[in-house]
Parts: C-alpha cells; sequence; structure tokens
C-alpha cells in the first residue's frame, strides 16, 4: 500500500515554547556524480536555499508572514546513493498548518511550471558565488582537498561540475 506523507507526520506538543519548527525529508537515490544533479542543485536554490530570494522565503515569510526564516536543503552521495531533500522552517506554532500548506503549494507551483530565466540566472551566480567563498576558507579548502584525495579527485573535478552548473538551461 501506498502511504500519503499525512500519515507520516508527526507533531511534538511543547506548550511552553513561543516557536514551532516545521521539517519534512525526502530520502533520495542521488549521487553527485548523477547527470541531473547539477540541475537538481540549481532547483533546489531557486526554491528554498538561496535565502530570503527564494521561492519558498518568498511565500512563507514576504507574501504570506507566516515564517521568521526557512529554506530547503538537497544532499547528494558522493560515495554511494544516499541523497535527500529537506525543507524546515521556525513560525508561531498557531501558523504550523497554513504553513505546511504554503509550502506544499509552492511545491506544486515549482513542478508544474517550473523557474524562470531570471531565476535560474541568479541561482547559478549565487552558487557560483557561495563555491568561490567556500574556495576562499583555508578551512574549507583543506578539507576539500581531503574528501578529493579520499575519492582520487582533484579541483578539476569541482571546475566540471562548476561548468555542468553553468550549462543547465529550461527545459
Amino acid at each position: 500500500p501506498t502511504r500519503r506523507s499525512s500519515d507520516l507526520a508527526k507533531t511534538i506538543d511543547t506548550p511552553d515554547k513561543e516557536n514551532g519548527v516545521y521539517l519534512a525529508r525526502l530520502n533520495l537515490d542521488l549521487n553527485i556524480d548523477d547527470p541531473d544533479y547539477p540541475a537538481l542543485m540549481l532547483a533546489n536554490y531557486m526554491f528554498g536555499e538561496g535565502g530570503l530570494r527564494s521561492r519558498l522565503m518568498d511565500r512563507i515569510r514576504q507574501k504570506d508572514g507566516l515564517s521568521y526564516g526557512g529554506g530547503s536543503q538537497l544532499d547528494a552521495g558522493d560515495l554511494d546513493r544516499a541523497g535527500s531533500f529537506m525543507i524546515s522552517a521556525i513560525a508561531a506554532p498557531q501558523n504550523l498548518q497554513k504553513l505546511d500548506a504554503a509550502v506544499r503549494e509552492e511545491l506544486a507551483r515549482a513542478v508544474k511550471e517550473g523557474f524562470s530565466a531570471t531565476e535560474l540566472a541568479g541561482a547559478k551566480s549565487g552558487l557560483m558565488q557561495q563555491r568561490l567563498q567556500t574556495r576562499a576558507n583555508d578551512g574549507a579548502l583543506a578539507t576539500g582537498w581531503t574528501s578529493y584525495l579520499f575519492r582520487d579527485r582533484t579541483y578539476a573535478w569541482s571546475k566540471q561540475f562548476e561548468d555542468k552548473l553553468a550549462a543547465v538551461t529550461l527545459p
């Protein structure tokens, strides 16, 4: 039998707390070398990882005023196929049901309508800036080298990946 997301929903009531937390997660069969991963990464950035400029925050904070903050995250396995897509937000407890409805509507809209050329260009720019800033951090650079050496890669792999990000187009 198919399980609906509402069958998996869990609510933990903490009446002494004034903030509610919204978390959603979907496990994915996804690896960083999959051909669609760069496009998925950009779609996630446009949907929720892009901060206040993302569709999710546009909807739940700027438009509906339901959340103080939130976003989405896409992870892909680098040694295996253990990926995930996550959405999180903080809201007043009385707004959590409205927040859930808004998140679901925005996901459905993204799937149905896709993204605009302007959104894609902004996501490409934003992701590239993040990657450049990360490489400017000595600790992150050392961690990257350690990871790449373990997987028998170099930063040439990173350059090739960035070329794939830059090549993503709208359907």
